[in-house]
């Protein structure tokens, strides 16, 4: 990353509010400015500011729809960058113990973008990578025959999955409160699509959180130990 560029993405992410309303649009989903204001606790005028220099920088998008004007994150790679980003201890909070600045919900299972971050995704990160449904090549992860086959009997249509420039079939990305990788890209979204579509995980209460029911505890035991 050019110095310029590092630069004005740590002028944006350096302002508490800016950064707040990032951290609620990771769970993918659009939000008007007046929700957006009230979950970080901020006057409408003060999250409209905030907001329109987000959107002059890309880093987010809004839809127009009546009188309302929805919010999202622009894009995976920009919920991915801010995941990795909260992973990285500054000097002055490295003091701040490991685990503790996030509620337990979000710690054992979140929303990243469109994927899933948290305990539950590192974990079934770390056993397709120990079965052999996932491989690192160096530093590039790729997603074996038997990885297909596993999304495929999780519900996934794996023939629908198209890796974009900026997002490719499988990546690592690094976990905010884990410190250790979950599975993004195109395979990450279908997989979290399709434990969705299955009832083995739900939306929790907290914007972000993810709850695992007992038929996906059961499921996943099941799909990832076989």
């Amino acid at each position: 990353m050019a110095v310029a560029a590092l630069t004005h993405v740590g002028a944006l992410l350096a302002d508490r509010t800016r950064a707040s309303l990032l951290t609620v649009l990771i769970d993918g989903r659009a939000r008007t400015g007046g929700e957006l204001a009230r979950l970080v606790g901020v006057a409408p005028s003060t999250a409209s500011e905030h907001l329109s220099r987000l959107l002059d920088a890309g880093f987010v998008t809004v839809e127009s729809q009546g009188r309302h004007r929805y919010f999202r994150l622009a894009g995976p790679e920009i919920a991915e960058l801010l995941e990795s980003l909260g992973a990285v201890d500054a000097p002055a909070a490295a003091s701040d113990a490991h685990g503790s600045r996030a509620p337990s919900e979000l710690l054992f299972a979140r929303s990243c973008y469109d994927h899933l971050a948290g305990q539950l995704g590192v974990r079934i990160y770390d056993q397709m990578l120990a079965s052999g449904h996932l491989r690192l090549a160096g530093a590039r992860l790729n997603l074996t025959a038997s990885g297909e086959q596993l999304l495929a009997d999780l519900g996934v249509n794996v023939q629908a999955m198209r890796p974009t420039k900026t997002r490719p079939i499988v990546r690592s990305c690094l976990d905010w409160t884990e410190r250790r990788h979950h599975l993004a890209g195109a395979a990450g979204a279908a997989l979290f699509h399709a434990l969705l579509t299955r009832g083995w995980i739900a939306r929790g209460s907290r914007p972000r959180s993810i709850r695992i029911t007992n038929a996906g505890q059961r499921g996943l035991e099941q799909a990832l130990n076989s």
